[in-house]
């Protein structure tokens, strides 16, 4: 594909067990560590590969926001927080501002 790219690996995979052998013989790539996307590379020149094209709504928890915010969405979907949540969400918009926050982290 192109970068940039509206597409994402979630990281859940079914792999025949041919990729043990190729991770035991595999070249540390970033952060000097051996990379399993390096040996799916390899593995798909030997046997296909199948993706699903998942429609939904997604997260990004490679960030402290992101894994927050995919917190506060899960919990206001639940029936059983959504009101009392909402309520703290509110709350805190209310009474926290970002300079309080500076000066509570200092």
């Amino acid at each position: 594909g192109t970068a940039p790219s509206n597409l994402y690996i979630n990281g859940r995979y079914i792999l025949q067990p041919e990729i043990f052998g190729i991770l035991e013989s595999q070249e540390r790539g970033a952060g000097n560590e051996i990379q399993l996307t390096d040996a799916m590379l390899k593995l798909e020149k030997k046997q296909p590969f199948y993706g699903y094209h998942y429609k939904g709504r997604t997260f990004d928890c490679g960030s402290p926001e992101g894994f927050v915010e995919a917190n506060v969405a899960f919990a206001l979907w639940r029936s059983d927080m959504n009101a009392s949540m909402a309520g703290v969400i509110r709350t805190l918009l209310d009474e926290v501002r970002p300079v309080e926050r500076r000066e509570v982290a200092s």
